[in-house]
């Protein structure tokens, strides 16, 4: 198991994404915290991986917040003895027009996309920076590496999480702290779901119709991911097989974003 020994933290590890990396992390033998503003969820994906086997613990946490940033790296540290691992999870997209997009809309995927970012990554250098050791993975997206229509303010948020991963790996590389972003395409998620069954029920489609002409036909490897698929790059460069890689950011879209 390559995290043998080490805890990690990830936020909104109640679900989708973020329980697939708790899930795979803890498989390689992290304990692992599930933050999230859903405790209910946070609480059913720790139990998912004590069914398996794993160490874990849940909190809620709002990202947006220094105090619960700060109270999540805590529990980390209560719960486990300290934190190695950081992944910056949290995050949702709301599609809309540039010029029709309510400010305060923009406002809060600012704030949880990027803001959450940066707050849960100062809090968890107390602890990293004190011990000269870290692995801090950000999640992004394809969309921060390529624009796309209906979509400015999350993609605006996730060319910046990558901007951030580049800035920080510079300023932290002489501490034994490595920075690094995943960018996956489309995921097979609960909102994935939602937003396809809606869109199919406009363009009088089947959801597998739907879903084939949205992503699939687009990717060349021919489906979508799974989160274990992002779960597993997260794992790798979280563990020490990657102890050279820092600043980089590792597309998990299937081919579709190859630069």
């Amino acid at each position: 198991m390559r995290l043998q020994g080490k805890s990690a933290v990830v936020t909104g590890g109640g679900s989708g994404i973020g329980r697939g990396i708790c899930l795979k992390l803890a498989a390689e033998g992290a304990s692992v915290l599930a933050a999230d503003i859903n405790l209910k969820a946070a609480e059913e994906t720790a139990a998912l991986v004590r069914e398996a086997g794993g160490n874990a613990a849940a909190m809620k946490a709002d990202v947006t917040s220094s105090s619960d940033t700060d109270a999540m790296v805590q529990a980390a540290v209560d719960a486990f003895g300290t934190v190695d691992i950081l992944v910056n999870n949290a995050g949702t997209d709301v599609k809309g027009a540039v010029q029709e997009y309510p400010e305060e809309t923009w406002d809060k995927l600012m704030d949880l996309n990027l803001k959450g970012v940066f707050l849960s990554t100062k809090s968890a250098l107390k602890v990293m920076l004190e011990k000269k050791y870290g692995r801090i993975v950000n999640i992004s997206s394809m969309a921060g590496k390529t624009g796309e229509a209906f979509t400015s303010p999350y993609c605006t948020t996730k060319f910046g999480v990558i901007g951030f991963t580049q800035s920080i790996a510079l300023e932290l590389a002489a501490d034994n702290i490595t920075a690094n972003a995943v960018c996956p395409g489309a995921v097979e998620t609960d909102l994935i779901k939602s937003s396809v069954s809606g869109t199919a029920k406009l363009n009088n489609r089947t959801y597998e119709e739907e879903l084939y002409e949205k992503f699939i036909k687009f990717t060349p490897l021919g489906r979508i991911a799974q989160p274990e698929d992002v779960a597993n790059a997260v794992a790798f460069l979280a563990s020490d097989e990657a102890s050279y890689i820092t600043g980089s950011t590792l597309n998990v879209s299937g081919g579709r974003e190859m630069h």
